[in-house]
């Protein structure tokens, strides 16, 4: 999530925007280097309290505790040599990481001119495979298939997807460290010096480009003249814009309601975010509204073939079986779409039946069985 969080820092931030997206470096150096920052930060709650700052740290965690280790105070006051070992390691990771990325950013770069037609279903099985993780049920599949179809009418009506990311992910945690907040003390949590300065934070991040932009704009405004303004390109309204405004209403009403029975402290986050969703929606529509925006033609089109197609991956897993349809799924897009040679579409296919069949040995899962699984792979 802090890749997001920075590199939409940096589009804000920056006065021209035009050439992020089409290889502006700025947009590489700024979610990276929070990535590094991040990494290492992570470590000393880590460290110094045993509370994982990371799911990375939280696997590190366990291996301590594995091998009779209890991070805290003590492990820092017992073992201060490992302690020391530990942050020298990871400084000397980041220093060789560099080196390394430097001797091989040109063979790894070249992995970009591999057709996406060839990696599609490879990427498409493994997105599957780590959905289905969740509840190990079919469920999550649709879940996937219904985000997927978030994300396409997202981008065809020029939405932010990222921000909907940071949101759907970040939500639960928020949600419950809030409550823990409240409970331990009170409102008086959100008056901490450290709260109010990070909520300040957060809003001068928010607010200063706009304000930043809207004063270049007026700036420019007044130079050029009036007529200036008269030039601006207006605004532009679609039936999908149209769509997902009345869904996220509909969705902060039905949720209103569905709150109303809740207790004062148990409501209060569901209802904080039912407010800032339909506050948020209602101001976007006035906005929308008070420039007169032109009608534009949003169309799924051919997004809408490639999901019908996930959709009916997901009914022949449950009629086939997971690991039979994956295969044939690989093997035949490989083929029609990638026109790739048959023994290469064949190998590739393999090695996607040879990985889900070992996660399934190695995680000890159950994949939907279907009618084929079980006879072919038991």
């Amino acid at each position: 999530m802090v890749d997001w969080l920075t590199y939409g820092h940096a589009v804000q931030s920056a006065k021209d925007k035009s050439e992020f997206g089409k290889g502006d470096i700025r947009g590489v150096i700024a979610p990276e280097s929070a990535n590094n920052a991040c990494a290492c930060g992570a470590m000393v709650p880590t460290l110094l309290f045993g509370v994982p700052g990371s799911g990375t740290a939280a696997v590190f965690l366990g291996g301590l505790l594995l091998l009779g280790l209890q991070p805290g105070v003590g492990m820092i006051e017992t073992h201060l040599d490992l302690t020391y070992t530990i942050i020298w390691s990871l400084a000397l990771a980041n220093i060789l990481g560099a080196a390394l990325c430097l001797m091989l950013a040109r063979p790894v770069a070249s992995l970009t001119r591999v057709p996406f037609a060839t990696l599609a279903p490879l990427i498409t099985v493994l997105i599957m495979f780590a959905a289905f993780q969740a509840t190990r049920s079919t469920g999550d599949l649709i879940a996937l298939g219904a985000v997927g179809i978030l994300g396409v009418l997202f981008k065809q009506a020029n939405w932010s997807r990222p921000a909907f990311l940071i949101g759907f992910v970040l939500a639960p945690g928020a949600e419950g460290y809030f409550y823990q907040a409240v409970q331990f003390q009170g409102a008086d949590a959100f008056m901490r010096p450290g709260v109010l300065i990070i909520g300040a934070l957060i809003l001068a991040a928010l607010f200063i480009p706009l304000l930043r932009s809207l004063w270049i704009k007026r700036r420019q405004a007044s130079s050029v003249g009036a007529a200036s303004t008269d030039r601006t390109e207006p605004s532009t309204l679609g039936v999908i814009d149209v769509v997902l405004f009345a869904c996220l209403l509909g969705t902060a009403i039905v949720a209103w309601l569905d709150v109303t029975d809740l207790t004062l402290i148990g409501g209060i986050m569901p209802r904080l975010a039912i407010a800032i969703l339909a506050v948020s929606c209602l101001m976007e529509i006035a906005r929308c509204l008070m420039h007169r925006p032109q009608w534009e033609h949003q169309a799924i089109g051919l997004q809408g073939l490639w999901l019908a197609g996930f959709f009916a991956l997901v009914g022949a897993m449950q009629l086939l079986g997971f690991i039979t349809a994956a295969t044939l799924f690989c093997l035949v897009f490989l083929l029609a779409i990638a026109r790739l040679k048959p023994w290469v579409a064949a190998v590739m296919a393999l090695g996607v039946t040879v990985f889900l069949v070992g996660m399934a040995e190695f995680l000890t899962l159950t994949y939907p069985s279907g009618l084929i699984d079980p006879w072919l792979f038991g």
